[in-house]
Order: structure tokens, then sequence, then C-alpha cells
């Protein structure tokens, strides 16, 4: 039983491992597409500026900034998606976690019951030994 205890607590400790690889990863996407919306705001900031500047009238800045803005929808949409999916491998990753303990606590027992069975087979042993003793120094 203890050698497949310590497979199925291997396999638990994987998945968590897992869950937790899976979480880092989307975090890690999070921020890129954070990173890629700000670089767009401050592009926009700066075209704005540059056109407020400018004597040059454009009809091309405002499909530009409506361009941009619809990208930013979309980094927008795509960060809110993430989001749901790291809370979602976050209520996972809680329940695989709640799993591995739970083999590991049965684990911890049984390790327990074999200490506790080995004391006693030791005890009754010497209990053997001192009333064998006890008998030769009655005869």
């Amino acid at each position: 039983m203890a050698k497949g205890l310590k497979g199925i607590i291997r396999l638990h400790k994987w998945q968590v491992d897992e869950k937790r690889r899976q979480i880092t990863e989307l975090e890690v996407m999070r921020g890129e597409l954070l990173e890629k919306r700000n670089k767009l705001i401050n592009e926009l900031e700066y075209e704005k500026l540059a056109f407020t500047k400018s004597t040059v009238v454009s009809i091309n800045f405002a499909s530009y900034a409506s361009t941009v803005m619809k990208r930013r929808e979309n980094l927008d949409a795509s960060i809110t998606e993430i989001d749901v999916s790291i809370e979602n491998m976050k209520d996972e990753l809680s329940e695989a976690f709640k799993e591995l303990k739970k083999y590991e606590i049965v684990e911890q027992r049984a390790l327990e019951r074999k200490k506790q069975e080995e004391k006693r087979r030791e005890q009754d042993r010497l209990d053997e030994i001192s009333l064998n003793m006890y008998r030769s120094n009655a005869k």
C-alpha cells in the first residue's frame, strides 16, 4: 500500500506543480499584454501630441486613432480572458493541493501506525525478556 500511496502522492505533486506552471505562464502572458497595451496608449498620446503641433490637417490621424482604440479594446478583452483563466486555474490548483494533502495525511497516519506497531512489538519483546529473566531467577 505504501508503494502505491507514494505513486499517488507523486502524481498529485506533479499535478500541483503543473497547475502552478500554467498559472505562471498565464501571468506572464497577462504582463506582456499589459505592456503592449501601455505601449499602444503611449504611442497614441505621442501621435496625438505630434498631430496637435502639426500645421497640416490629416484625416489619417482619425483613422489611426480609431485603429489604435480597436486594438486596445482587443487587448483589454484578451487581458480579461486571461484574468478569468488565472482565477479558474487558481481554483483548480486549490483543489489539486487539497487532494495532495489528503494523500499526504493518509501516508503520515500510516507511518505513525507502523511506528506504533513497531514500538508495541519492541515492548512485547522486552516484556518477554523480562518475564524469562524473572522465571529463570525464580527457579
